[in-house]
């Protein structure tokens, strides 16, 4: 039997399987690990869990986004999963940076979404490296009506994420250059040797007016 615990800890949090998939992927092997998984669950929401378990939201941006300081130069970067490359990792520091290894146009393009995640991550003082969900521009956000109820909404992947209009949640997001949902961490001395740890630890970054930033902890606001 695997602890839970075994599964909430990766080398790099690059890509995650539903457990559906496992079983599809990975036959014997894959459906074993997901019957261990959900054997884990069972036992934690029991209370038979040897420690605490942190629960978060699995929230549908595009695309995943590193931000922070390179521990190898002490710079600011941003960039997709390719900033993990044991040869030429694609960090950017400049918008040529993202003009080269992202070319490409448009407001809702790769290379705009990091220019923008370049310009305005840069404000939010973030420690160490951290991973997100990018989930709008102000271009992707849509005024509808659902139900007689007028909402924002945006579509950062497949799921469309609706917010009413009157609400201090809506007003934040159409004030804002940008969103993005942090969920994971890294540290090491170099890119290549970076280990992840699932949450971002309080202080990790800094608020800013003209991003909507949240962590992908689960909050119960029943």
């Amino acid at each position: 039997m695997f602890a839970f615990n075994s599964f909430l800890t990766e080398q790099k949090n690059l890509h995650m399987e539903h457990l559906e998939d496992e079983v599809l992927n990975g036959g014997v092997e894959g459906t074993r690990a997901a019957i261990n998984f959900l054997q884990g669950l069972r036992d934690m929401l029991a209370g038979h869990g040897s420690s605490s378990v942190n629960v978060t939201v699995k929230w549908d941006g595009a695309p995943a986004v590193f931000a922070g300081i390179n521990p190898e130069n002490d710079q600011f970067f941003v960039g997709t999963k390719g900033v993990f490359a044991k040869s030429g990792g694609k960090l950017n520091y400049t918008e040529t940076d993202i003009d080269e290894n992202h070319p490409g146009g448009g407001a809702t393009s790769l290379n705009n979404k990091l220019k923008v995640a370049l310009r305005e991550l840069s404000k939010a003082s973030i420690k160490g490296v951290l991973q997100g969900d990018f989930m709008f521009v102000p271009e992707m956000l849509k005024k509808e009506e659902i139900d007689g109820v007028s909402y924002i909404t945006f579509q950062p992947n497949t799921i469309v994420y609706a917010i009413p209009v009157k609400s201090q949640l809506a007003a934040k997001i159409m004030s804002s250059n940008m969103g993005i949902v942090w969920h994971t961490t890294y540290s090491g001395n170099t890119m290549e040797d970076m280990k992840a740890s699932f949450g971002v630890p309080a202080g990790s970054f800094q608020e800013s007016g003209s991003i909507w930033q949240a962590d992908a902890s689960f909050r119960d606001t029943s």
